[in-house]
C-alpha cells in the first residue's frame, strides 16, 4: 500500500567539488631514457616534424645544441609558472568594481603594469609548454592539457582586465589635456559608427595572437629560417618565437616606417608623372597621421604611447605586444568603416601641418587646438576642403556602393554634392543600381551629370519584365460574343533623389523644369522640414492617382493573325502600387524609401545629418528602362544649370554634360599645382570610337 513507510529509498546526490587546475609543481616532466652515445638526437626541428640530424651526447637524448636550448627553455617557463601560481594565489588582479573606483590615472596605469607582468608570465609558460611538447618530447597528459586550458583562461581574463584598466586611465587622463576632450567628442566616441562590427572579442584576440601563420609567411617571403644566427645552444627559443611574432606583425606597418615609400608608390595612381613624388610623400604622411589618430582613440594603445617619442619608438618598444599589433591592424583595415572619421581628420591634419613652418612645429607643446603625440600633432577637426576630399578618396580607394559611408563626413548638402562630384569625376565607381549599360546612354553617365549639377541620386529602378507588360489577351471568359478579355499593365521606372532643402537658383529652376514636362515626369517632393505626410505632387493626370504600377481589364476582339495593331485599352485602372507607397510603404513587396528602405546598410542617406528635399520621379511613359528617365532628368538638370536649352538631342546633351564636367573639375581640382593634369570623363571621347543609334528620349 502506498504510504510514507513504503517510499522507495533514494540515493543521496553528493555535489562533486570542482577540481582546481594543477599548479606547475604538480605536473611532472617525463624525460626520455638516456640513449648510448652515438644515437640520434630526439629533438624535432622547427617544423616539429623532422628529427635533428645531429648525434646525441653521452647520457642524453639530445645533441649539445638542443640540450642547451632545452635547459634555457625549461628554466624560463618553470620560473614563469611560479610567478603565475603566486600571483594567482595572491589574487593580485583587480576586479571590475575596484577598477571603477580609481580616481587617478597614474594609479590605474601602475596596476596595469602589474597585470602586464602577469600576462608576460602566462605567455612565457604557455609558449614554453607548447615548445616542450612540440619539439622536446614532453608527454601530453591530462594534467598538461588542464594547465594549458587554465593558462588560456587566465590570459583572456588578464587581457580583459588590462584593457579595462587602460580604458579607466584613458577616461581620467583625457580631460587633463587641452583640446583632447573636444577631439574625442567630435568623432562620436569609440562606438561610432553603428554599421561596423565592434572590436574582436578578447577570446578571439588571444587566439589570433598565439597563431604563427603570419610568422611562417614572413619567413618564407624573407627567405630565412626562424633562428637568424647559427645555433650555439645558448638560444632562448621562447624569446626568439615571440620576437618573430612581433616582427611578422610589424611588417604590416611598413607604410609608416618605409622612407622610400615603395608600397605607396606601387599602389598610388597619381594625376600625372609630375605629381607622383608630391602625392606619394603626402600619402605617407597621411598614413602616419592615421596611425596617430587611431592610437589616440584606442585607450590601450594611447596609454602605452605616453612616453614614446615617435611611431617607430612606439612600434619597437616592449610595451607594444602582439595583441596591440592586432588591435592596430584591425583598426587600420577599417579606413572606410569604423575609423573613417579618424582617417578624414588625419588627412586634414597632414595638409595643415605640411604647410606650417617646419622649424617651429617640433618645439610646440599641447595647446588649445592641438595635442602632441608620437612626434606629431593631433588637431581639432576642421571643415572638409576639396584637397582633403581628393586625398581621402585617393588614399582609401573605395569600391562601388561605398558612397554612403562618406556621407557621415558631410556637414551640409553642399558637402554631399562635393562628395558626389568627386565620385562623378571617377574617384569612386558608380553604384550598382545604375545598371551595367556601356555606351553613351549608360545611366551611370546620367547620374554623374545629375551629381555635378546638384542632384543626389540614391536609387534607380526599372520595371520588372513580365509577360503581362502592355496589352495581352487572357483566358478569361468575355461577356460579349467573339470577344476576349484583354489585360493591360503599366509599370513605371522611378528614380529617388535629393535636392537642397533651401530655395536657391538651381533648386527652383530644376523644379520648374520638371513641372513643365508632365509628358516626361511624374514627381513627388517631400521636404524633411515639412510636417509628416505633407508632399507636393505634379505630373499626374486629372482625377487619377499617381501610380507606380496599375492594371485594368476590358473586352475586345481577339488578336488577329495579321499585323493589325492591338485594341485600344479602356476602362478604369486598378492601382497595385501607388507612388506614395514607394515613399511610405511597409509591406514586403513595397519597401518605402522613407520607412523600410532607409534602414538598408547601403542606403545613401543613412548617416545624413541635415535636412533635404526628397524627389521621387516616375517615368510618364510606362514599361521602359530607367535609362530613359535618368537621361531626361539629367537633361532637365543641365538646362536648369544653364548648360543646355530646348529639346534633348545626344549632341546637345554631350556638349552640356562636358561643360558641367569641365566647370566642376576646375572647382574640385583648383587646388592642384598648375603642372598637374587629370583625366576627365568627357562624353565626346566616348563617342569618337562608336556610332550610337539615337534613342527616343522625348
Amino acid at each position: 500500500m502506498p504510504g510514507p513507510r513504503n517510499k522507495p529509498k533514494r540515493k543521496l546526490k553528493v555535489k562533486k567539488e570542482r577540481t582546481p587546475p594543477p599548479s606547475a609543481s604538480q605536473i611532472h616532466t617525463v624525460v626520455p631514457e638516456a640513449v648510448p652515445a652515438g644515437g640520434p638526437c630526439l629533438t624535432l626541428l622547427v617544423n616539429e616534424d623532422t628529427l635533428c640530424w645531429r648525434t646525441a651526447t653521452q647520457g642524453a637524448t639530445r645533441c649539445n645544441i638542443h640540450h642547451g636550448q632545452f635547459r634555457i627553455l625549461y628554466r624560463r617557463y618553470t620560473d614563469a609558472a611560479g610567478i603565475v601560481d603566486k600571483m594567482n594565489k595572491d589574487r593580485l588582479l583587480p576586479t571590475h568594481e575596484e577598477i571603477m573606483g580609481y580616481t587617478d590615472w597614474r594609479a590605474a596605469l601602475e596596476k596595469g603594469r602589474l597585470v602586464r607582468q602577469y600576462i608576460d608570465a602566462v605567455r612565457v609558460e604557455t609558449e614554453g609548454r607548447h615548445l616542450h611538447a612540440g619539439r622536446f618530447g614532453l608527454e601530453v597528459d591530462e594534467a598538461h592539457r588542464a594547465r594549458i586550458r587554465f593558462l588560456l583562461l587566465e590570459m583572456i581574463n588578464a587581457q580583459d582586465t588590462l584593457a579595462r584598466l587602460h580604458t579607466c586611465a584613458y577616461e581620467l587622463y583625457i580631460p587633463t589635456i587641452p583640446c583632447a576632450h573636444e577631439i574625442v567628442e567630435s568623432t562620436g566616441g569609440p562606438s561610432f559608427p553603428l554599421h561596423i562590427c565592434p572590436p574582436r572579442p578578447m577570446e578571439e584576440l588571444v587566439a589570433v595572437s598565439e597563431t604563427d601563420t603570419r610568422v611562417w609567411e614572413v619567413l618564407r617571403k624573407e627567405r630565412r629560417p626562424l633562428v637568424r644566427a647559427p645555433e650555439t645552444g645558448n638560444e632562448d627559443l621562447i624569446e626568439i618565437l615571440l620576437a618573430e611574432r612581433k616582427h611578422a606583425l610589424l611588417t604590416e606597418f611598413s607604410l609608416f616606417m618605409d622612407p622610400e615609400c615603395k608600397t605607396i608608390r606601387e599602389e598610388t595612381d597619381s594625376p600625372c608623372e609630375a605629381a607622383t613624388e608630391a602625392v606619394v610623400e603626402t600619402i605617407q604622411l597621411c598614413y602616419q597621421q592615421i596611425a596617430r589618430r587611431v592610437i589616440f582613440h584606442e585607450p590601450t594603445l594611447f596609454m602605452k604611447s605616453l612616453d614614446k617619442t615617435s611611431l617607430d619608438d612606439f612600434f619597437q618598444s616592449s610595451d607594444f605586444d602582439v595583441e596591440d599589433a592586432i588591435r592596430l591592424i584591425d583598426l587600420l583595415t577599417e579606413l572606410i568603416g569604423y575609423t573613417l572619421k579618424w582617417c578624414k581628420d588625419a588627412v586634414a591634419d597632414t595638409l595643415i601641418l605640411s604647410r606650417e613652418d617646419g622649424d617651429a612645429t617640433p618645439t610646440r607643446n599641447n595647446t588649445e587646438d592641438r595635442l602632441r603625440l608620437l612626434g606629431g600633432y593631433i588637431l581639432k577637426p576642421t571643415p572638409m576642403t576639396n584637397e582633403t576630399w581628393w586625398y581621402l578618396l585617393t588614399l582609401t580607394n573605395p569600391p562601388n556602393d561605398m558612397e554612403h559611408r562618406f556621407v557621415q563626413l558631410c556637414q551640409n548638402f553642399d558637402d554631399l554634392i562635393t562628395l558626389l562630384s568627386f565620385c562623378a569625376l571617377d574617384l569612386i565607381p558608380s553604384p550598382a543600381f545604375c545598371g551595367n549599360q556601356p555606351g553613351p546612354y549608360d545611366p551611370s553617365i546620367s547620374r554623374k551629370h545629375l551629381s555635378l549639377c546638384g542632384v543626389a541620386v540614391a536609387d534607380m529602378v526599372s520595371p520588372r519584365p513580365t509577360n503581362a507588360d502592355g496589352l495581352v489577351p487572357t483566358w478569361g471568359r468575355a461577356k460579349k460574343r467573339d470577344y476576349v478579355v484583354w489585360s493591360e499593365q503599366e509599370t513605371r521606372a522611378h528614380l529617388f533623389a535629393a535636392i537642397k532643402n533651401e530655395s536657391d537658383e538651381f533648386t527652383d529652376a530644376f523644379i520648374r523644369e520638371l513641372a513643365a514636362r508632365p509628358d516626361l515626369f511624374q514627381v513627388i517632393i517631400r521636404s524633411e522640414t515639412d510636417p509628416d505626410q505633407v508632399v507636393e505632387i505634379f505630373g499626374e493626370s486629372p482625377g487619377e492617382e499617381l501610380a507606380s504600377m496599375r492594371v485594368r481589364t476590358f473586352e475586345a476582339p481577339p488578336p488577329a493573325p495579321t499585323l493589325n495593331p492591338p485594341p485600344k485599352g479602356e476602362g478604369e485602372w486598378t492601382v497595385k502600387r501607388s507612388a506614395l507607397d514607394l515613399l511610405h510603404g511597409t509591406s514586403r513587396d513595397t519597401r518605402g524609401y522613407l520607412t523600410v528602405f532607409r534602414l538598408n546598410p547601403k542606403w545613401l542617406f543613412r548617416f545624413k545629418t541635415f535636412p533635404v528635399k526628397y524627389l521621387l520621379v516616375l517615368d510618364a511613359i510606362p514599361n521602359r528602362d530607367h535609362s530613359h528617365l535618368a537621361r531626361n532628368l539629367a537633361w532637365a538638370a543641365l538646362c536648369a544649370r544653364g548648360y543646355g536649352e530646348g529639346e534633348y538631342t545626344l549632341e546637345k546633351y554631350t556638349k552640356a554634360g562636358d561643360k558641367a564636367v569641365n566647370e566642376r573639375a576646375e572647382e574640385c581640382f583648383g587646388w592642384m599645382p598648375i603642372e598637374w593634369t587629370w583625366t576627365l570623363p568627357f562624353m565626346d571621347e566616348q563617342l569618337e570610337d562608336s556610332e550610337p543609334t539615337e534613342l527616343a528620349f522625348d
